[in-house]
Protein backbone atom coordinates (compact mmCIF):
# COMPACT_ATOMS: atom_id res chain seq x y z
CA UNK A 1 0.00 0.00 0.00
CA UNK A 2 2.92 2.52 1.23
CA UNK A 3 4.62 1.92 -2.61
CA UNK A 4 1.27 2.45 -4.08
CA UNK A 5 0.79 5.55 -2.54
CA UNK A 6 4.18 6.91 -3.22
CA UNK A 7 3.89 5.88 -6.89
CA UNK A 8 0.69 7.65 -7.00
CA UNK A 9 2.40 10.91 -5.40
CA UNK A 10 5.21 10.54 -8.05
CA UNK A 11 2.85 9.94 -10.84
CA UNK A 12 0.87 12.87 -10.05
CA UNK A 13 3.10 14.93 -9.32
CA UNK A 14 4.79 14.27 -12.68
CA UNK A 15 1.88 14.53 -14.95
CA UNK A 16 1.39 17.47 -13.39
CA UNK A 17 4.16 19.70 -14.38
CA UNK A 18 3.86 17.62 -17.73
CA UNK A 19 0.10 19.34 -17.45
CA UNK A 20 1.34 22.45 -16.20
CA UNK A 21 4.03 22.50 -19.34
CA UNK A 22 1.69 21.88 -22.07
CA UNK A 23 -1.07 24.09 -21.09
CA UNK A 24 1.95 26.84 -20.48
CA UNK A 25 2.69 26.21 -24.55
CA UNK A 26 -0.97 26.11 -25.23
CA UNK A 27 -1.01 29.51 -23.79
CA UNK A 28 1.68 31.32 -25.60
CA UNK A 29 0.62 29.75 -28.92
CA UNK A 30 -1.94 31.42 -28.53
CA UNK A 31 -0.76 34.44 -27.03
CA UNK A 32 1.26 34.72 -30.12
CA UNK A 33 -1.55 34.31 -32.52
CA UNK A 34 -3.83 36.87 -30.11
CA UNK A 35 -1.12 39.20 -30.94
CA UNK A 36 -0.84 38.78 -34.83
CA UNK A 37 -4.64 38.93 -34.80
CA UNK A 38 -4.15 42.71 -32.92
CA UNK A 39 -1.50 43.50 -35.36
CA UNK A 40 -3.85 42.61 -38.93
CA UNK A 41 -6.59 44.58 -37.42
CA UNK A 42 -4.91 46.83 -36.57
CA UNK A 43 -3.49 47.75 -39.85
CA UNK A 44 -6.64 47.20 -41.24
CA UNK A 45 -8.56 49.96 -39.20
CA UNK A 46 -5.51 52.11 -40.18
CA UNK A 47 -6.50 52.35 -43.84
CA UNK A 48 -9.61 53.75 -42.70
CA UNK A 49 -7.84 56.78 -41.71
CA UNK A 50 -6.06 57.20 -45.40
CA UNK A 51 -9.42 56.45 -46.82
CA UNK A 52 -10.82 59.25 -45.65
CA UNK A 53 -8.07 61.97 -46.09
CA UNK A 54 -8.56 60.80 -49.62
CA UNK A 55 -12.01 61.03 -50.36
CA UNK A 56 -13.73 63.70 -51.81
CA UNK A 57 -17.06 65.56 -53.06
CA UNK A 58 -15.65 64.67 -56.89
CA UNK A 59 -15.01 60.25 -56.12
CA UNK A 60 -17.77 58.52 -57.30
CA UNK A 61 -19.64 56.40 -55.12
CA UNK A 62 -19.78 53.08 -57.38
CA UNK A 63 -15.97 53.06 -57.51
CA UNK A 64 -15.54 53.79 -53.88
CA UNK A 65 -17.95 51.38 -52.91
CA UNK A 66 -16.20 48.73 -55.50
CA UNK A 67 -12.88 48.61 -54.03
CA UNK A 68 -14.04 49.31 -50.30
CA UNK A 69 -17.59 47.61 -50.03
CA UNK A 70 -17.03 47.98 -46.19
CA UNK A 71 -18.03 51.75 -47.02
CA UNK A 72 -21.37 51.96 -46.61
CA UNK A 73 -21.55 55.72 -46.82
CA UNK A 74 -19.34 59.01 -46.23
CA UNK A 75 -19.42 62.72 -46.49
CA UNK A 76 -16.96 64.76 -46.72
CA UNK A 77 -18.42 68.16 -44.62
CA UNK A 78 -18.05 67.59 -40.95
CA UNK A 79 -21.56 67.39 -38.93
CA UNK A 80 -22.90 70.23 -37.17
CA UNK A 81 -22.86 69.63 -34.19
CA UNK A 82 -20.15 67.65 -34.22
CA UNK A 83 -20.03 63.82 -33.46
CA UNK A 84 -18.26 61.97 -31.60
CA UNK A 85 -14.81 60.17 -32.67
CA UNK A 86 -16.90 57.11 -33.35
CA UNK A 87 -20.42 57.02 -33.23
CA UNK A 88 -22.02 53.28 -33.49
CA UNK A 89 -25.21 53.35 -36.25
CA UNK A 90 -26.68 50.27 -35.87
CA UNK A 91 -24.57 46.53 -34.69
CA UNK A 92 -21.87 46.00 -36.42
CA UNK A 93 -21.71 49.59 -38.33
CA UNK A 94 -20.24 52.89 -36.98
CA UNK A 95 -18.81 56.47 -38.26
CA UNK A 96 -15.61 57.55 -37.82
CA UNK A 97 -15.48 61.47 -37.91
CA UNK A 98 -12.34 63.70 -38.99
CA UNK A 99 -12.30 67.35 -39.48
CA UNK A 100 -12.47 66.19 -43.33
CA UNK A 101 -15.23 64.40 -43.34
CA UNK A 102 -17.05 61.24 -42.01
CA UNK A 103 -17.33 57.67 -43.53
CA UNK A 104 -19.72 54.90 -42.00
CA UNK A 105 -17.86 51.64 -41.72
CA UNK A 106 -19.59 48.08 -41.93
CA UNK A 107 -16.90 46.40 -39.37
CA UNK A 108 -18.40 42.40 -40.15
CA UNK A 109 -17.78 43.19 -44.02
CA UNK A 110 -13.96 45.31 -43.05
CA UNK A 111 -12.82 42.23 -40.82
CA UNK A 112 -14.67 39.05 -42.61
CA UNK A 113 -11.42 37.61 -43.29
CA UNK A 114 -10.40 37.49 -39.85
CA UNK A 115 -13.36 36.92 -38.15
CA UNK A 116 -13.42 33.41 -40.21
CA UNK A 117 -9.99 32.62 -39.77
CA UNK A 118 -9.63 33.37 -35.80
CA UNK A 119 -9.80 30.50 -33.49
CA UNK A 120 -10.74 32.26 -30.59
CA UNK A 121 -13.92 31.03 -28.61
CA UNK A 122 -14.99 34.50 -28.11
CA UNK A 123 -13.72 37.36 -30.33
CA UNK A 124 -15.36 41.00 -29.87
CA UNK A 125 -14.26 44.85 -30.25
CA UNK A 126 -16.20 46.90 -28.87
CA UNK A 127 -15.88 50.89 -28.24
CA UNK A 128 -16.91 52.63 -24.38
CA UNK A 129 -18.12 49.15 -24.07
CA UNK A 130 -20.60 48.85 -26.37
CA UNK A 131 -19.84 45.83 -28.46
CA UNK A 132 -19.57 46.72 -32.33
CA UNK A 133 -18.65 43.06 -33.43
CA UNK A 134 -19.14 40.02 -31.66
CA UNK A 135 -18.39 35.87 -32.79
CA UNK A 136 -18.89 33.42 -29.92
CA UNK A 137 -20.01 33.03 -26.69
CA UNK A 138 -19.74 35.27 -23.87
CA UNK A 139 -16.66 33.77 -22.58
CA UNK A 140 -16.97 34.53 -18.92
CA UNK A 141 -16.18 30.97 -18.04
CA UNK A 142 -13.25 30.60 -20.36
CA UNK A 143 -9.89 30.08 -18.51
CA UNK A 144 -7.85 32.54 -20.85
CA UNK A 145 -8.74 35.95 -21.73
CA UNK A 146 -6.64 38.25 -23.72
CA UNK A 147 -7.80 42.13 -23.57
CA UNK A 148 -6.16 45.32 -25.58
CA UNK A 149 -7.42 48.52 -27.51
CA UNK A 150 -6.54 48.79 -30.85
CA UNK A 151 -3.86 52.29 -30.94
CA UNK A 152 -5.67 54.19 -33.65
CA UNK A 153 -6.27 58.03 -32.88
CA UNK A 154 -9.53 57.72 -34.60
CA UNK A 155 -10.53 53.82 -33.82
CA UNK A 156 -9.66 53.24 -30.65
CA UNK A 157 -11.69 49.93 -30.28
CA UNK A 158 -11.06 47.56 -27.32
CA UNK A 159 -10.24 43.92 -28.66
CA UNK A 160 -11.07 40.80 -26.14
CA UNK A 161 -10.57 37.28 -27.09
CA UNK A 162 -11.14 34.28 -24.71
CA UNK A 163 -10.12 30.74 -25.10
CA UNK A 164 -10.06 26.99 -23.24
CA UNK A 165 -7.19 24.54 -23.24
CA UNK A 166 -7.20 22.24 -25.94
CA UNK A 167 -7.49 19.00 -23.38
CA UNK A 168 -7.53 16.73 -26.10
CA UNK A 169 -3.61 18.12 -27.62
CA UNK A 170 -3.06 17.32 -24.11
CA UNK A 171 0.40 14.76 -24.00
CA UNK A 172 -1.97 11.94 -22.44
CA UNK A 173 0.91 9.38 -23.76
CA UNK A 174 3.75 10.96 -22.32
CA UNK A 175 1.77 10.42 -19.10
CA UNK A 176 0.88 7.21 -19.31
CA UNK A 177 4.79 6.89 -19.67
CA UNK A 178 5.35 9.06 -16.89
CA UNK A 179 3.50 6.89 -14.78
CA UNK A 180 5.25 3.27 -16.10
CA UNK A 181 8.62 5.47 -15.64
CA UNK A 182 8.20 5.72 -12.05
CA UNK A 183 6.45 2.06 -11.86
CA UNK A 184 9.50 0.76 -13.12
CA UNK A 185 11.82 2.93 -10.82
CA UNK A 186 9.65 2.03 -7.92
CA UNK A 187 9.83 -1.59 -8.52
CA UNK A 188 13.52 -1.72 -9.11
CA UNK A 189 14.48 0.56 -6.28
CA UNK A 190 12.27 -2.19 -4.37
CA UNK A 191 14.29 -5.23 -5.62
CA UNK A 192 17.38 -3.21 -5.03
CA UNK A 193 15.83 -3.14 -1.36
CA UNK A 194 14.73 -6.94 -1.23
CA UNK A 195 18.13 -7.42 -2.20
CA UNK A 196 20.27 -5.86 -0.19
CA UNK A 197 18.18 -6.43 2.94
CA UNK A 198 18.30 -10.86 1.78
CA UNK A 199 22.58 -9.98 1.29
CA UNK A 200 22.27 -8.16 4.46
CA UNK A 201 20.30 -11.19 6.41
CA UNK A 202 22.81 -13.75 4.98
CA UNK A 203 25.79 -11.73 6.40
CA UNK A 204 24.12 -11.85 9.93
CA UNK A 205 23.27 -15.16 9.80
CA UNK A 206 26.73 -16.17 8.70
CA UNK A 207 28.04 -13.79 11.17
CA UNK A 208 25.61 -15.47 13.96
CA UNK A 209 26.87 -19.28 12.31
CA UNK A 210 30.35 -18.83 13.36
CA UNK A 211 29.31 -17.31 16.68
CA UNK A 212 27.37 -20.12 17.14
CA UNK A 213 30.24 -22.49 16.34
CA UNK A 214 32.33 -21.04 18.49
CA UNK A 215 30.03 -20.89 21.14
CA UNK A 216 29.45 -24.33 20.85
CA UNK A 217 33.38 -24.91 20.72
CA UNK A 218 33.40 -25.06 24.54
CA UNK A 219 30.80 -27.15 25.04
CA UNK A 220 31.83 -29.56 22.44
CA UNK A 221 35.07 -29.49 23.94
CA UNK A 222 33.83 -30.40 27.62
CA UNK A 223 32.19 -32.59 25.78
CA UNK A 224 35.39 -34.22 24.03
CA UNK A 225 36.99 -34.95 27.54
CA UNK A 226 34.35 -36.63 28.34
CA UNK A 227 34.03 -38.94 25.61
CA UNK A 228 38.15 -39.24 25.73
CA UNK A 229 38.62 -39.64 29.30
CA UNK A 230 37.05 -43.20 29.14
CA UNK A 231 39.04 -44.54 25.85
CA UNK A 232 42.04 -43.15 27.37
CA UNK A 233 41.43 -44.64 30.90
CA UNK A 234 41.05 -47.89 29.32
CA UNK A 235 43.72 -47.86 27.34
CA UNK A 236 45.81 -46.93 30.15
CA UNK A 237 44.90 -49.81 32.00
CA UNK A 238 45.20 -52.19 28.76
CA UNK A 239 48.63 -51.21 28.28
CA UNK A 240 50.07 -51.53 32.00
CA UNK A 241 48.09 -55.02 32.32
CA UNK A 242 50.24 -55.94 29.17
CA UNK A 243 53.21 -54.39 30.46
CA UNK A 244 52.58 -57.05 33.49
CA UNK A 245 51.94 -59.98 31.47
CA UNK A 246 54.91 -59.69 29.22
CA UNK A 247 57.34 -59.50 32.29
CA UNK A 248 55.82 -62.20 33.51
CA UNK A 249 56.33 -63.92 30.35
CA UNK A 250 53.28 -64.30 29.14
CA UNK A 251 52.94 -62.76 26.13
CA UNK A 252 50.35 -64.43 24.29
CA UNK A 253 47.67 -63.36 26.91
CA UNK A 254 48.64 -59.55 26.47
CA UNK A 255 47.95 -59.93 22.97
CA UNK A 256 43.92 -59.30 23.15
CA UNK A 257 44.81 -56.56 25.16
CA UNK A 258 46.93 -54.69 22.82
CA UNK A 259 44.19 -54.93 20.20
CA UNK A 260 41.78 -53.59 22.56
CA UNK A 261 44.07 -50.77 22.79
CA UNK A 262 43.98 -50.09 18.83
CA UNK A 263 40.37 -50.52 19.01
CA UNK A 264 40.15 -47.70 21.85
CA UNK A 265 42.74 -45.75 19.59
CA UNK A 266 40.20 -45.59 16.57
CA UNK A 267 37.96 -44.84 18.75
CA UNK A 268 39.61 -41.74 19.96
CA UNK A 269 40.25 -41.01 16.21
CA UNK A 270 37.31 -40.96 15.09
CA UNK A 271 36.08 -39.12 17.98
CA UNK A 272 38.34 -36.31 17.17
CA UNK A 273 37.64 -36.23 13.40
CA UNK A 274 34.49 -35.90 14.25
CA UNK A 275 35.09 -32.90 16.19
CA UNK A 276 36.78 -31.85 13.49
CA UNK A 277 33.94 -31.31 11.01
CA UNK A 278 31.90 -30.12 13.19
CA UNK A 279 34.56 -27.36 13.68
CA UNK A 280 34.46 -26.78 9.86
CA UNK A 281 31.05 -27.79 9.13
CA UNK A 282 27.36 -28.34 10.49
CA UNK A 283 26.57 -30.66 7.93
CA UNK A 284 24.58 -33.81 8.65
CA UNK A 285 24.36 -37.40 6.16
CA UNK A 286 20.81 -37.36 5.07
CA UNK A 287 18.61 -40.29 6.39
CA UNK A 288 14.87 -41.10 5.82
CA UNK A 289 13.13 -39.43 8.85
CA UNK A 290 9.73 -40.12 10.29
CA UNK A 291 8.25 -36.75 10.69
CA UNK A 292 5.59 -38.03 12.99
CA UNK A 293 7.38 -39.79 15.39
CA UNK A 294 10.36 -36.97 15.60
CA UNK A 295 7.31 -34.73 16.45
CA UNK A 296 6.37 -37.22 19.13
CA UNK A 297 9.84 -37.33 20.12
CA UNK A 298 10.08 -33.31 20.43
CA UNK A 299 6.49 -33.40 22.12
CA UNK A 300 8.13 -35.69 25.10
CA UNK A 301 11.17 -33.25 25.32
CA UNK A 302 8.77 -30.29 25.88
CA UNK A 303 6.65 -32.40 27.65
CA UNK A 304 6.93 -30.53 31.47
CA UNK A 305 5.82 -27.07 29.57
CA UNK A 306 3.04 -28.55 28.06
CA UNK A 307 2.05 -29.97 30.95
CA UNK A 308 2.14 -26.59 32.85
CA UNK A 309 1.02 -24.41 30.14
CA UNK A 310 -2.47 -27.26 29.87
CA UNK A 311 -1.71 -27.00 26.16
CA UNK A 312 -3.39 -29.24 23.66
CA UNK A 313 -1.03 -31.05 21.05
CA UNK A 314 -2.37 -32.42 17.91
CA UNK A 315 -0.93 -34.51 15.64
CA UNK A 316 -2.97 -35.00 12.28
CA UNK A 317 0.97 -36.00 10.53
CA UNK A 318 -0.64 -39.44 8.80
CA UNK A 319 1.13 -42.67 9.40
CA UNK A 320 1.09 -43.29 6.00
CA UNK A 321 3.62 -40.06 5.45
CA UNK A 322 6.54 -41.20 3.26
CA UNK A 323 10.03 -40.80 5.19
CA UNK A 324 11.83 -37.22 4.46
CA UNK A 325 15.26 -37.67 3.32
CA UNK A 326 16.67 -34.92 6.33
CA UNK A 327 19.04 -35.23 9.02
CA UNK A 328 17.21 -36.47 11.92
CA UNK A 329 18.40 -33.14 14.49
CA UNK A 330 17.84 -30.33 11.68
CA UNK A 331 14.48 -31.65 11.73
CA UNK A 332 13.80 -32.05 15.76
CA UNK A 333 15.33 -28.86 16.26
CA UNK A 334 12.92 -27.17 13.93
CA UNK A 335 9.75 -29.02 15.47
CA UNK A 336 11.31 -27.77 18.88
CA UNK A 337 11.67 -24.18 17.87
CA UNK A 338 8.39 -24.14 16.57
CA UNK A 339 6.19 -26.10 19.45
CA UNK A 340 8.38 -23.85 21.78
CA UNK A 341 7.57 -21.01 20.56
CA UNK A 342 4.06 -21.73 20.10
CA UNK A 343 3.80 -22.47 23.69
CA UNK A 344 5.68 -19.33 24.69
CA UNK A 345 3.43 -17.47 22.76
CA UNK A 346 0.10 -18.83 24.64
CA UNK A 347 1.33 -18.05 28.52
CA UNK A 348 -1.09 -15.13 28.63
CA UNK A 349 -3.99 -18.09 27.45
CA UNK A 350 -6.89 -19.04 30.10
CA UNK A 351 -5.71 -22.39 31.22
CA UNK A 352 -7.10 -25.31 28.92
CA UNK A 353 -7.48 -23.10 26.21
CA UNK A 354 -4.00 -22.85 24.80
CA UNK A 355 -3.79 -25.72 21.46
CA UNK A 356 -0.96 -26.19 18.95
CA UNK A 357 -1.95 -28.51 15.72
CA UNK A 358 0.80 -30.03 13.21
CA UNK A 359 -0.85 -31.24 10.15
CA UNK A 360 1.29 -33.03 7.02
CA UNK A 361 0.01 -33.21 3.57
CA UNK A 362 1.90 -34.97 0.47
CA UNK A 363 2.18 -33.80 -3.29
CA UNK A 364 3.48 -35.07 -6.42
CA UNK A 365 6.66 -33.01 -5.17
CA UNK A 366 7.22 -32.23 -1.87
CA UNK A 367 5.50 -32.47 1.68
CA UNK A 368 3.51 -29.80 3.12
CA UNK A 369 3.94 -29.53 6.77
CA UNK A 370 1.24 -26.49 8.95
CA UNK A 371 1.93 -26.03 12.53
CA UNK A 372 -0.98 -23.78 13.70
CA UNK A 373 -1.58 -22.09 17.41
CA UNK A 374 -4.24 -20.64 19.05
CA UNK A 375 -2.57 -17.73 20.73
CA UNK A 376 -2.92 -13.56 19.56
CA UNK A 377 -0.66 -14.27 16.36
CA UNK A 378 2.23 -12.26 15.26
CA UNK A 379 2.28 -8.00 14.42
CA UNK A 380 2.87 -6.41 10.82
CA UNK A 381 6.44 -6.20 12.09
CA UNK A 382 6.54 -9.94 13.64
CA UNK A 383 5.85 -11.15 9.87
CA UNK A 384 8.33 -9.23 7.89
CA UNK A 385 10.97 -9.67 10.46
CA UNK A 386 10.19 -13.25 12.13
CA UNK A 387 13.33 -14.53 10.32
CA UNK A 388 15.87 -12.17 11.30
CA UNK A 389 18.19 -12.57 13.32
CA UNK A 390 18.02 -11.05 17.00
CA UNK A 391 14.79 -9.95 16.46
CA UNK A 392 12.74 -11.43 19.05
CA UNK A 393 8.92 -10.25 21.13
CA UNK A 394 9.85 -11.71 23.90
CA UNK A 395 11.45 -9.58 27.19
CA UNK A 396 14.17 -12.98 28.14
CA UNK A 397 14.16 -14.13 24.13
CA UNK A 398 17.95 -13.99 22.09
CA UNK A 399 16.06 -14.02 18.47
CA UNK A 400 17.50 -16.43 16.93
CA UNK A 401 15.52 -19.40 16.99
CA UNK A 402 13.47 -18.49 13.77
CA UNK A 403 16.44 -17.68 12.22
CA UNK A 404 18.25 -21.23 12.64
CA UNK A 405 15.00 -22.80 11.89
CA UNK A 406 15.19 -21.00 8.46
CA UNK A 407 18.89 -21.37 8.03
CA UNK A 408 17.76 -25.75 8.73
CA UNK A 409 14.60 -25.17 6.40
CA UNK A 410 16.74 -23.90 3.57
CA UNK A 411 19.20 -26.52 4.04
CA UNK A 412 17.20 -28.96 2.83
CA UNK A 413 15.91 -26.67 -0.19
CA UNK A 414 12.82 -25.87 1.74
CA UNK A 415 11.03 -23.09 2.49
CA UNK A 416 8.80 -21.47 5.76
CA UNK A 417 6.23 -19.03 5.36
CA UNK A 418 4.57 -16.83 8.51
CA UNK A 419 1.04 -15.74 8.47
CA UNK A 420 -2.07 -15.76 10.72
CA UNK A 421 -4.78 -18.27 10.64
CA UNK A 422 -8.51 -17.35 10.39
CA UNK A 423 -8.62 -17.97 14.53
CA UNK A 424 -6.32 -15.38 14.66
CA UNK A 425 -3.34 -17.32 15.47
CA UNK A 426 0.58 -17.90 13.79
CA UNK A 427 0.31 -20.40 11.46
CA UNK A 428 3.99 -21.61 9.90
CA UNK A 429 4.03 -23.17 6.50
CA UNK A 430 6.79 -25.22 6.00
CA UNK A 431 7.61 -26.89 2.51
CA UNK A 432 9.93 -29.61 1.53
CA UNK A 433 10.89 -31.22 -1.70
CA UNK A 434 11.61 -35.19 -2.02
CA UNK A 435 14.29 -34.71 -4.74
CA UNK A 436 16.79 -32.67 -2.20
CA UNK A 437 20.04 -32.69 -0.98
CA UNK A 438 21.25 -30.91 1.64
CA UNK A 439 22.31 -27.50 0.91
Amino acid sequence: MRKLLIWLILTVLSGGGVVIYALHQQYEEQSAEFRILYRDITVKLAQNDVILALLSNSSDPKVVQQKFPYILRWQTQPHDPPRPDINPARAGTYWINSPQGSLLIDLPGLLADFVRSQKFHHFSLSWQGAPLLMQGAEGTDDWWRWEKQITSPSQPLSLTVTNNPDWRNLPWLLMVLVGLFWAVVIYFYNQYQRTKRQRNIADLRAHFSELSRLNAMGEIAAGMVHELNQPLTAILSYSQTAQRLIAQQQAEKALPLLDASVTQTKRISALLRTFREKLHSDEQALQPVDLRRVWEHVVTLLGNEIQRGKVTVINNIPDSLPPLMASPLGIEQIFHNLLNNAIQAQQQIPVGKAWVAINASQSENSIVLTVTDGGPGLTEQALEQVFMPFFTTRKDGLGLGMALTETLVQRLNGSIQAQNSANGGACFTLIFPFAQQEA
